[in-house]
């Protein structure tokens, strides 16, 4: 009777991508029982309709192709969300290679966005603001430090 189960994770899969962790931990916390948990898990793998390999591939095309984030964030996200290190591997490098990834660039752009909405500080208060934001945002301290100078000194956006 993994039947009930299995639809339960259709919808939710129509619905969003999810990663294998997480449409489990979905299905358990509806209280269905384990062994109809797996079962509709490997239904689901079986069938291609759930793949934490393209979910990480997904994932990462959107959010460092649009998204402006950095390789380390997204790798972060992806642990979070289950995926295994080496599918996180081989999707963030597969993404740079197939969009030529310009992180300099995207840093850049991170960067300017988030010190046009800062018109009215200080230059100092910019410079930690911005230092703040983008180091959550993953990017590495040299790169941060290189682009706020870049920036400030010719006058900001």
């Amino acid at each position: 009777m993994a039947r009930r189960a299995y639809e339960y994770a259709l919808g939710l899969l129509s619905a969003r991508s999810y990663t294998s962790r997480n449409l489990r931990r979905k299905l358990i916390q509806k209280a269905f029982p384990p062994d109809e948990v797996e079962e509709a898990m490997e239904r689901l793998v079986g069938a291609r309709l759930l793949d934490d390999q393209q979910y990480a591939h997904d994932y990462a095309r959107q959010k460092l192709v649009t998204g402006g984030s950095s390789v380390r964030r997204v790798e972060q996200d992806l642990v979070r969300r289950g995926v295994a290190a080496e599918e996180i591997r081989a999707a963030i490098t597969a993404v740079m290679e197939e969009e030529d990834v310009d992180m300099a660039r995207s840093i850049d752009v991170a960067a300017r966005k988030k010190l046009a909405s800062m018109n009215e500080l200080g230059v100092e208060v910019k410079r930690r603001r911005l230092f703040g934001f983008l180091a959550r945002g993953g990017f590495e301290t040299s790169s941060i430090l290189r682009v706020i100078e870049k920036i400030l000194s010719n006058g900001g956006p």
